[in-house]
């Protein structure tokens, strides 16, 4: 027999997935290890006769086989039933959506145990989606239970931990078919008298204290005897009193009873009720404290003291307008047109412009709508200074975030200025209030995306120490300094990915990380920007590893931190760019972190991950990143991405064939548009060759082609550049040539294969040699390039046939061995042997006597010298000519050494 147990107090989740259980393994029965709530009692009162449920004393532990544990994975919550299972080599499955805060090894050091615990927001959640999988149809009783244990487990669909994964399984049910006035009867709001009681006696007893920007509820109740249902009781105080946090410690004769309720994750209730042998969610935890002998009850005002003190340790500190704020500011003169100005904001996307005098005073701010205004009465040519608002709002940058909501939504106000000291420092925007409140998830040391339900390790456990000591020196430099430092792009959708099991641990041990670094700048004059952030902490890191190199580069001095063996880290300010016409290099300028991830090329790079302050955790996902990412897609930010950076078509293809994904089908369309513009045709550039070599280098390149060929992208090398079998080959073969001989030609190194394939693809082209030079390929590789009639007339007369082995030397003697690499990505079979041999042998056959020999038999160096070499080496090639005696012969007889040697 299977037995399936429920912890104690049970409740609906735990049912519903003991009856999903029970449907998985049809020999099993159902057994309640202690009480169950007031509701689960009602319901098993109708219900029990519709479920293979037993009494615990009934149960035979010599007779069961397997042991499954659901809604439960800690011994400690089975009771006395823990002892059965105690016995070494006892099979144990376990379902259940609680993490667990001790490793299952400690917990079961001496039993089979096979885990099946995932962060869903309810356990019922992992056994629908095995019925499912398994095609098994329920009967309306079992489908009701499911379903109360996921709305009860998942507060119907609303409580933090939900994941779209409960939502599917829910609608699996509906489907089947769900009794919902009965559902609602047992999900009903009503309760009991004595519960009605009791909740009037917690609105009476309930303490609140505000901390921070939060409202942290506590009740001390004392009651006779124990009694169920608390749960609910503190769930429907919370909702009543609005409070963030509510802790309730019930002593019940004699028993603690410990229960916490948060309506985020930052308060970790799981891990606070962890302390004492209790456990759950981060906004859902419980624990219950025995009287013994040994061990009499603590003080439960202590015990509440400590529960409370231990959430406000966690509460995170208030957000305020530094946290919010972009810096540095767009600002324009009072004496700028409104054209000008209207330029401005359609360069940078802004929906207003803060205006400041000569000394960098703020004047003024004048929005969109004043611009438009201003420009439909044909006041284009006018300055700012008529039009813009003077009485201005401002912030400091300590201003907390309730404040700001109260000034933008009692005067209307969509920005407002920060001011230090009176200079300018930044502003925040209602986007930047609307992303905090509705975007980003809470805070917390191990942080998860409200959509899913996988969090990601700070401690950066998978990277390398010399990852992890980077990472950490560098936030602690951006605190000191009062920076806000991200790690963005490829690293964290790596790190994403090695979490979720999708990319595997020697991916990273050569990952290259982007640093960004956003910060309040000094106000400087116009036209000019202050130093960059990201160089002031790539100096001060150099003074931390002086074994790296330290690069700068660009305008805005980003810089590179490169180590012995190649580990890289970029460092940059944040930044915005602008392209002022397709293709054209972007111009860039200083921006917020928003900006920044703003002018990346796909949602799933345009993630951020926060590395210090009080927001240490913060994951920024503007655009969907994470999601895409579960998904398999790659999303182009918008419409206009590939018309002005044509090289994220070749990018995006990188990444799809590299990673499996597929595009969104809006960013393919996206891509055909920009291509059958011909804005693109032939654009050329470093950019576009660096992303061919990351292409060329991988195994995937084929499909990589196939997929720029399909949606028209390789004119974007050349308009008459097409894919067809026979350039593939030729590819594959000049790629699969200098991968065998690279070890006897060290020309053919890693870097030289790829531009091989590149020029092989070029070769034919009209005009290869300029297309490899609007690409910046070699001089070398140009050169190649500009041979190819040669190359033709060589082939033609090594696909005769009849050429002997010192023929074909002599042919090819004067080519670089790349040359003839690129000859066989030409040659139809019968030269390519004639090219396989020449490499493999004839090219290191040496005639049997040298220079050396020639002087010891007497001949003194002259012009004769280099013919006799010559005319030895072509009967060794030839095979006339095998052994020292052989020649030496030969050479008597043709160059007697007196006819040789004239006195």
């Amino acid at each position: 027999m299977d037995l399936i147990l429920c912890h104690q107090s049970a409740d609906f989740d735990t049912l519903g997935a003991a009856v999903g259980a029970a449907r998985l393994y049809p020999s099993a029965r159902i057994a309640l290890t202690g009480g169950s709530l007031p509701g689960v009692q009602e319901f098993l009162a109708l219900y029990r006769d519709e479920f293979p449920l037993i009494e615990l004393r009934s149960v035979d532990p010599r007779q069961v086989q397997r042991w499954i544990l659901v809604d439960c994975y800690d011994p400690d919550r089975l009771g006395k039933a823990a002892a059965w299972l105690s016995v070494p080599g006892a099979k144990i499955e376990i379902f259940d959506h609680h993490l667990p805060a001790t490793p299952l090894e400690e917990l079961w050091p001496q039993q089979q145990v096979s885990a099946h615990i995932e962060a869903v927001g309810s356990t019922c959640t992992l056994l629908v989606e095995r019925l499912q999988a398994a095609g098994i149809r329920l009967s309306p009783f079992e489908r009701l239970a499911l379903a109360l244990g996921l709305h009860m487990d998942t507060g119907s669909l609303t409580f933090p931990e939900t994941t779209a994964r409960d939502a599917a399984a829910l609608t699996w049910l509906m489907r089947q078919g769900v009794n919902l006035v009965v559902l609602r009867r047992f999900l009903g709001d009503g309760l009991t008298p004595p519960m009605q009681e009791l909740l009037s006696q917690g609105l009476a007893q309930m303490q609140v204290e505000a901390v921070g920007e939060y409202r942290l509820g506590t009740w001390l109740l004392e009651l006779p005897e124990f009694v169920p249902g608390l749960a609910g009781l503190v769930m429907r105080l919370m909702e009543l009193t609005g409070v963030d946090v509510l802790l309730l410690v019930a002593r019940q004769g004699e028993r603690l009873s410990l229960i916490g309720r948060a309506r985020q994750e930052f308060a970790q209730l799981g891990q606070v009720m962890a302390r004492y042998g209790g456990g759950g969610h981060d906004c859902a935890a419980a624990a219950t404290l025995k009287a013994s002998p040994d061990q009499p009850l603590p003080d439960p005002a202590q015990v509440l003291s400590d529960l409370s003190q231990a959430v406000k340790e966690r509460i995170p500190p208030p957000v305020t307008a530094k946290d919010l704020m972009s810096s540095p500011v767009r600002t324009i003169r009072p004496e700028v047109t409104i054209q000008e100005a209207q330029r401005v904001l359609l360069r940078y996307g802004h929906s207003g412009l803060v205006v400041v005098d000569g000394q960098g005073r703020l004047v003024g701010v004048i929005s969109r709508r004043d611009i438009d205004i201003a420009l439909h009465h044909g006041f284009g040519h006018a300055p700012v200074k008529g039009y813009m608002t003077t009485d201005v709002k401002t912030l400091s940058p300590d201003t907390p975030l309730a404040e700001i909501q109260r000034l933008m939504v009692q005067w209307d106000i969509g920005r407002l200025p920060v001011l230090q000291d009176g200079q300018l420092v930044g502003i925040v925007t209602r986007t930047d209030v609307l992303r905090h409140l509705h975007q980003l998830p809470a805070l917390s040391p191990q942080l998860a995306s409200p959509a899913l339900s996988c969090p990601l390790d700070l401690t950066f456990a998978a990277l390398s120490p010399q990852h992890r000591r980077l990472l950490e020196e560098a936030a602690r430099i951006a605190d000191e300094k009062g920076l806000r430092l991200y790690l963005v792009g490829g690293a964290v959708r790596d790190l994403l990915l090695h979490r979720w099991g999708r990319q595997p641990s020697s991916c990273l041990e050569r990952l290259d990380l982007d640093l960004v670094v956003d910060g309040p700048y000094p106000s400087t004059p116009q036209g000019t920007d202050p130093p960059g952030w990201g160089l002031i902490l790539g100096k001060a890191l150099k003074q931390h590893f002086p074994e790296a190199r330290l690069e700068i580069h660009g305008k805005f001095q980003t810089a590179a931190l490169i180590w012995p063996g190649g580990f890289c880290v970029d460092i940059a300010s944040a930044r915005t760019e602008f392209y002022p016409y397709p293709a054209s290099p972007p111009e860039v300028a200083m921006g917020s972190i928003h900006q920044d991830l703003y002018r990346r090329d796909f949602s799933i790079n345009a993630l951020a991950l926060r590395l210090n302050g009080p927001q240490r955790g913060q994951l920024l996902d503007f655009f969907g990143g994470q999601a895409d990412l579960q998904k398999g897609i790659i999303r182009a930010l918008h419409p206009n991405s590939f018309i002005e950076d044509p090289t994220r078509i070749y990018r995006a293809v990188r990444f799809a064939v590299h990673l499996g994904f597929a595009l969104d089908p809006t960013t393919e369309e996206w891509i055909r548009t920009a291509v059958a513009s011909g804005l693109h045709d032939a654009v050329g550039g470093e950019r576009l060759k660096q992303e061919l070599a990351y292409i060329l280098r991988s195994r995937d390149w084929p499909l990589a082609f196939e997929r720029l060929a399909a949606w028209g992208a390789l004119r974007c090398i050349h308009p008459a550049l097409t894919w067809d079998p026979s350039l593939y080959r030729r590819l594959q073969r000049v790629g699969r040539w200098a991968y065998h001989f690279r070890r006897r030609y060290p020309e053919l190194g890693s870097q030289e294969i790829w531009q091989l394939r590149l020029e092989a693809l070029l070769l034919p082209l009209p005009q290869a040699p300029q297309v490899a030079s609007q690409l910046h390929l070699t001089q070398a590789g140009i050169e190649r390039l500009s041979h190819f009639s040669h190359y033709q007339a060589l082939l033609a007369q090594l696909e005769t046939g009849s050429l002997s082995p010192a023929q074909v030397v002599r042919l090819l003697q004067g080519l670089r061995i790349p040359a003839v690499i690129l000859l066989a990505g030409l040659a139809a079979k019968p030269a390519r042997r004639l090219l396989w041999r020449y490499l493999q042998e004839w090219h290191w056959v040496k005639p049997p006597l040298n220079g050396h020999d020639l002087r010891c038999l007497g001949y003194k160096p002259g012009p004769l010298f280099q013919e006799i070499l010559e005319r030895l080496r072509c009967l060794t090639l030839n095979g006339e000519l095998t052994t020292r005696a052989e020649a030496e012969a030969w050479l008597r007889k043709h160059f007697p050494l007196l006819q040789s040697q004239p006195k």
